[in-house]
């Protein structure tokens, strides 16, 4: 049976343990890095909309001093975070940057303001392209990704591990397949997308699969084909 090796940080890690666990999926946490705040000033100004692209990016802005006319989230757990705390949230079409730039061009006037609330060294896809569709794009950054000061313990024999973003496979290469934290030589990576898998191929990763998005119920479907195919 599979074991996977959940390398995101909390609470997201708990949450695909969890569903891992519902659907018989052998996993352990070891997050590869840590969250902290950005120390920086609230907007002041209304904003016609408010995209939240990550449940950290809602945790450490502290939305209910965001003034905007409508909320988005990247995804349906961001946007329950959102919700949480009052507020009604829109989801788009597709749970990525690309969705939301596809539902905002068709639900939102150009020349509207839009705050993107999210995490320093993110993509800058949506705030170019929005920006260039004539949007006016404010930026504003609550947290950063940062090495975990904790050496991750595996307890088991790793077959499949599970990246999330750019950071976590730049963390991976530099921090663990390096140093050989795992007996397996060269495990399965499970990533989000194509072009986290084209940036895996080129730091020279071969067994790479590429799930619909970074929801747990994308990332299984993956394993249980893995599991399927032996």
């Amino acid at each position: 049976m599979t074991a996977v090796w959940i390398t995101r940080t909390e609470p997201s890690a708990s949450a695909m343990a969890r569903y891992f666990r519902r659907v018989s999926i052998r996993s352990c946490i070891a997050p590869l890095l840590a969250i902290e705040g950005v120390s920086a000033s609230p907007p002041k100004e209304c904003f016609d909309l408010a995209v939240y692209l990550s449940q950290h990016a809602v945790r450490y802005a502290g939305i209910d001093v965001v003034k905007a006319q409508r909320h988005m989230a990247i995804g349906a757990t961001t946007a329950r975070a959102v919700s949480r705390l009052g507020f009604t949230c829109e989801l788009p079409e597709r749970p990525s940057s690309e969705g939301i730039l596809e539902t905002v061009s068709t639900t939102l006037r150009t020349g509207s303001s839009i705050l993107i609330v999210c995490g320093e060294d993110g993509r800058n896809l949506l705030r170019t392209r929005l920006a260039e569709l004539g949007y006016k794009v404010r930026v504003w950054s609550v947290y950063r990704r940062v090495c975990s000061s904790r050496k991750p313990r595996l307890d088991d024999e790793i077959d499949v591990v599970e990246l999330s973003s750019v950071t976590s496979l730049q963390t991976y290469w530099k921090t663990v397949r390096q140093r050989a934290l795992t007996s397996t030589e060269d495990p399965t990576l499970i990533v989000p997308s194509a072009r986290i898998g084209k940036l895996a191929k080129l730091r020279g990763f071969e067994r790479i699969h590429v799930a619909r998005n970074a929801s747990p119920s994308s990332y299984s479907r993956v394993i249980r084909k893995l599991n399927e195919h032996g």
